[in-house]
């Protein structure tokens, strides 16, 4: 890191972690992690709201899903009533200790002697809810700078070492995602504080989608593990991220880690992270589009061309469309009255007919009739021109190119050359992120499709302005210390 970029970071704000939330996170990240609950016998069990208690019912956790299992069920005639069970079914329950337990979202029944359910979506309590979760992360996350979150002991001399890897995340709770062990052992944990209580389902898969997509990663949390101040677990619940297969690769839209230049030491990351959870909360009406576009961003992340650069430009597309009609901007028609152009084409519909192949009259009709409508040609451009961005000439080219892969599926039907392929698909990406970064109020830096000399994205500093308001932000700094001598907490696993 420069000398100028370190002193701009020390001169940044640097923010305490409260003192309950930092000793989790050091033992976090001195490799310490939470004990699963393992469920006790049942004391009571009702299934849609039916007792079932006298069927021996046996809970479990797999995974992570929730099992449980009614002995004899195949010939208990008041449970058969109840088939077929709606994905909705829901189940609560106590515990012979005290603890309580419901399950939701229901995904694979099995019934033979006896009748399993797997649900989706639930938790089990042994006391009072907590406000701290603690989860795992299934996926790499290839990153040495460019967090937001310092996390050390501090050394009895008063020396301190440590830096920027880890991230705290402001979205619907507060986030902390920090990491442990070397770069062939890594792990990562996602510390969720809800204040109190459980986390909401929703608004859960809606944080996590976007932290994947600043980060540039498919990631899965499968348990989040409800711990007391002192890191005893005391609750379990289903942990966000939907894909069951990962993909190894990253993207991340903003600079991090490092450029081609240095170690990235701002933390746009986090900015971003702010920026869309923030308008995700406060303007409801974006959660379809920004879900779709993001979803359509990290699952560009196979490596197979076609499908990466096809799932990009519909992406890109429609979520075009809706900031658009969203941000108030007005459709660029090709007629100035749409009233008056519908008037003259249904005036002039017979002799419209008269030019079209057999059969295909009212075909080119409604063609000559739809013409003023906004044209998937038009709608990025369009969508762009609102910030008065302008694209330049080689994106426009690329736009163009859009029909080929959505009529045929193959974006080189010609013959594929992967270095320009894939700086077509980095384009296309570029332009998504940026699109998504105005809805979102984010003026902060990101990735371009160029790849400077050491193989990392270059900034497109002379298509996108960076804020400096942005650039301060993104060097808050939050810290999590300690003294150097600890011990691993009880009732916990390493």
């Amino acid at each position: 890191m420069s000398a100028q970029t370190a002193s701009s970071r020390a001169a940044a704000a640097q923010v305490p972690v409260p003192e309950a939330i930092g000793g989790i996170l050091l033992q976090l990240v001195s490799g310490w992690t939470p004990a699963a609950l393992i469920p006790g016998a049942i004391a009571s069990f009702r299934l849609n709201e039916v007792d079932f208690t006298d069927m021996a019912p046996q809970v479990e956790v797999a995974g992570d899903r929730l099992v449980v299992t009614l002995k004899g069920a195949h010939f208990n005639p008041r449970l058969r009533e109840l088939l077929p069970f709606p994905m909705g079914a829901s189940s609560d329950g106590t515990l012979a200790d005290g603890g309580t337990f419901r399950g939701a979202d229901i995904l694979r029944i099995n019934l033979a002697a006896d009748l399993t359910i797997e649900m989706n979506s639930w938790s089990v309590l042994l006391g009072d809810e907590p406000s701290l979760w603690v989860g795992r992360v299934d996926g790499s996350i290839p990153v040495d700078f460019g967090g937001n979150l310092v996390v050390e002991r501090v050394r009895d001399d008063g020396l301190r070492f440590g830096r920027a890897c880890h991230f705290r995340l402001a979205g619907t709770y507060s986030y902390y995602l920090v990491q442990s062990g070397g770069h062939d052992a890594r792990t990562w944990h996602l510390v969720v504080d809800t204040t109190a209580g459980i986390p909401g389902r929703d608004a859960l898969e809606r944080d996590f989608q976007v932290l994947q997509f600043v980060l540039g990663r498919q990631l899965r949390v499968p348990l989040l593990i409800g711990v007391g101040a002192e890191g005893q677990a005391s609750a379990m619940t289903t942990g966000p991220g939907t894909r069951a297969n990962l993909q190894p690769h990253s993207a991340p839209p903003v600079p991090i880690n490092r450029d081609n230049d240095n170690y990235v030491d701002d933390s746009w990351a986090a900015l971003m992270f702010d920026r869309v959870t923030s308008t995700l909360v406060a303007r409801p009406e974006t959660r379809t589009a920004l879900w779709m576009a993001i979803d359509s961003y990290l699952d560009a992340m196979g490596r197979y061309l076609d499908a990466d650069y096809l799932r990009l430009h519909v992406g890109l597309e429609a979520f075009a469309y809706w900031a658009l009609r969203s941000w108030g901007g007005e459709e660029k028609m090709l007629v100035e009255d749409k009233q008056a152009w519908k008037k003259w084409v249904e005036d002039n519909s017979g002799a419209i007919r008269e030019h079209a192949t057999d059969g295909l009259e009212q075909t080119l009709l409604d063609k000559v009739r739809g013409v003023y409508r906004l044209s998937s040609g038009r709608v990025v451009p369009s969508a762009f021109g609102l910030h008065d961005l302008t694209l330049t000439k080689e994106m426009k080219d690329e736009l163009k190119r859009r029909d080929t892969v959505i009529h045929q599926g193959l974006m080189s039907p010609e013959g594929y050359d992967v270095d320009r392929d894939l700086r077509s698909i980095s384009m296309v990406r570029t332009l998504l992120v940026a699109l998504i970064s105005k809805a979102a109020g984010y003026g902060g830096a990101i990735n371009g499709w160029e790849v400077g000399p050491a193989g990392y994205p270059v900034e497109p500093s002379e298509w996108w302005e960076t804020a400096e308001e942005d650039r301060q932000l993104a060097r808050r700094i939050y810290i999590a210390e300690g003294p150097a001598s600890h011990d691993v907490q009880p009732g916990s696993s390493k």
